[in-house]
């Protein structure tokens, strides 16, 4: 990855390593350090079990 990158928002350039551009203040898309392995996968693991927790309180729930 170069130094320095163009940012997606306001098209300056900026070092590659910093978490915000220091001109608008928008994410950088380039940094080398993202979520951590692993992170997406146990969102979808506590979504699918909360919704499956939804529906078995919706089911025993009197109505």
């Amino acid at each position: 990855m170069a130094d320095r990158v163009k940012c997606l928002y306001c098209g300056k350039e900026i070092p590659a390593d910093v978490a915000h551009c220091p001109h608008c203040g928008a994410v950088s898309h380039f940094q080398e350090k993202g979520y951590r392995a692993g992170a997406r996968r146990r969102f979808v693991i506590w979504f699918v079990l909360l919704v499956i927790l939804c529906a078995v309180m919706v089911v025993w729930l009197p109505r």
